[in-house]
Order: structure tokens, then sequence, then C-alpha cells
């Protein structure tokens, strides 16, 4: 029954919701790509990480801000990281082999 009021809650959020529908589709799927990455969600299906995110940016829990600047925060890691390995990898191959 619980579970019942929730569904008419997100419902009730999704259909009252006054800024573009279209932008909370794009928001939450760029939620949902972050939450995906922590340790509670990375083995919980899609459709359950998705109703989180949507849940999330209707609420209001997550603002617009708040989303493009963790995602924004984590894409800029991902490429240090990144560019850090190919570093290492140049390095690595520029050194005589050793036997």
């Amino acid at each position: 029954m619980a579970n019942n009021k929730t569904e008419k809650k997100f419902e009730s959020e999704l259909m009252n919701y006054d800024g573009d529908r279209y932008d909370v589709v794009v928001l939450a799927s760029i939620w949902a790509k972050e939450l995906k990455k922590q340790s509670e969600y990375k083995h919980q299906p899609h459709a359950v990480v998705i109703k989180v995110a949507l849940d999330d940016i209707l609420s209001g829990k997550m603002s617009k801000d708040a989303v493009l600047e963790i995602s924004r925060q984590n894409l800029e890691a991902e490429l240090k990281a990144q560019e850090e390995a190919r570093k290492e990898a140049e390095r690595k191959a520029k050194e005589p082999l050793k036997l």
C-alpha cells in the first residue's frame, strides 16, 4: 500500500512539474549516470536508478545546478585520470627494455 502512495506522489510530481519535461528527462539521465557510479546503485537495474534520479530531480532533492556541477567535476576527474594514464604509458614505452 505504501508503494502505491509513493507511485501516486511520483506521478503527481511529474504531472505537476512546472518546468520543461524534456529538460527533466535529460537531467535525470545525467543524474542516473552519476548515481550508477556510487556503490549503492552500482548493481541496481537501470530502471531503478532512473526512477531514483527522476524522483530526486522532481522532489527538489537535487537541483539542476548541483547535478551539472557534480557531472562536470566527475568528467574533469575522469579526463585527468585518462591523461595521467596516457602519460604513464608513454613513459613506460620510452624506457629501455630490462631483461
